[in-house]
């Protein structure tokens, strides 16, 4: 696969990313206000309340056409400026020959930034020592030191305990 198909492939995957976006979030982007409920009808008056399920029916009604009205409206513009983005990609992807590396690094870049962040990386890596580095006999120390604080008074003074603390600081 050429570096020209590669690149043209990813233009139009961004592009169909684009659009689906548009379509997921369309329904959201038009969301108008309920109208405020209608005053109660009495519970033995069927006329005002088969009125009542009408207004209803129509505001739920409008609201969803005008839903719909926004929402493809919003899809309309979307899909205008994806083609516009897919078609700027396409004039420049071909204006760029496969063979030409300078047309090549100026569509995509030198890859400076991605060289230094390796570099970044390379040197992080080997400034890490995760072993210790000839310091074991103050980790050692202050192990000992607060064990021994631990102990009852009577058993600090023990040369059996603090003869382990000697010996693993060796």
């Amino acid at each position: 696969m050429t570096v020209r198909t590669v690149w043209a492939r990813r233009a139009l995957a961004l592009a169909a990313v684009m659009c689906a976006g548009a379509l997921y979030t369309a329904p959201s982007a038009g969301a108008i206000a309920a109208p405020p409920p209608p005053a109660e009808c009495a519970e033995d008056d069927k006329q005002c309340q088969e009125e009542q399920k009408e207004r209803e029916q129509e505001a739920k009604r409008e609201k969803g056409e005008k839903e719909a009205d926004s929402g493809r409206e919003q899809v309309a513009k979307d899909s205008t400026a994806a083609k516009q983005d897919i078609s700027k990609a396409k004039g420049q992807v071909e204006s760029c020959p496969p063979e030409s590396k300078d047309c090549m690094s100026k569509l995509v870049g030198d890859g400076k930034e991605q060289q230094t962040s390796m570099d970044e990386a390379k040197q992080k890596v080997q400034d890490f020592k995760p072993e210790p580095q000839n310091n074991a006999g103050v980790a050692v120390g202050r192990a000992c030191d607060g064990f021994a604080a631990t102990l009852p008074p009577s058993a600090a003074n023990d040369p059996s305990l603090t003869d382990i603390c000697e010996l693993m600081a060796q």
